[in-house]
C-alpha cells in the first residue's frame, strides 16, 4: 500500500526559449504554471504519529520554491537557464530533493502542456 500526500501552488513568470524550433516562443512570453508535489511514505513514518509531513512544514518548502519562481524572468534563475517545463520541473525537484519525493507535476494549463518526473 503506498501512502502519499501532496500539496500544490501556482506561479506566474516569463521565459524564453532558445532550444524550441517555434519562433514565436524565441520572444520573451510569459504563463501561468500549476505544480503539485507529491510525497510517499517509504519509511512507515506515518504510524509515528499520523502524519507523513506535517503539512505547515510543507507549505513553508514549497514557499520557499515559489517565492523562487513567482514572477521572475526564468531564465536569469540560476540553474534553470533554459527554462522548459521540463526543465522546470526537475529544477523544483533538486530543491525539494531532500523531502520523500514519489512525483513532481508542472502544467500550463492555458497551454494543455505538462510535466511529470516520478522517482
Amino acid at each position: 500500500m503506498r501512502k502519499i500526500i501532496s500539496k500544490s501552488f501556482y506561479f506566474e513568470a516569463a521565459h524564453r526559449l532558445d532550444s524550441t524550433s517555434d519562433s514565436t516562443n524565441r520572444n520573451i512570453h510569459g504563463h501561468s504554471y500549476f505544480v503539485e508535489i507529491f510525497i510517499i511514505d517509504h519509511n512507515d513514518k506515518i504510524k509515528e504519529d499520523g502524519l507523513l509531513l506535517d503539512f505547515s512544514v510543507f507549505e513553508k518548502k514549497l514557499n520557499a520554491v515559489k517565492k523562487e519562481l513567482d514572477h521572475s524572468f526564468l531564465n536569469e534563475i540560476s540553474g534553470l537557464e533554459n527554462p522548459t517545463l521540463e526543465n522546470i520541473g526537475i529544477y523544483i525537484f533538486n530543491k525539494l530533493n531532500k523531502l520523500n519525493l514519489f512525483r513532481v507535476l508542472v502544467k500550463r494549463k492555458s497551454c494543455g502542456e505538462s510535466f511529470i518526473l516520478e522517482v
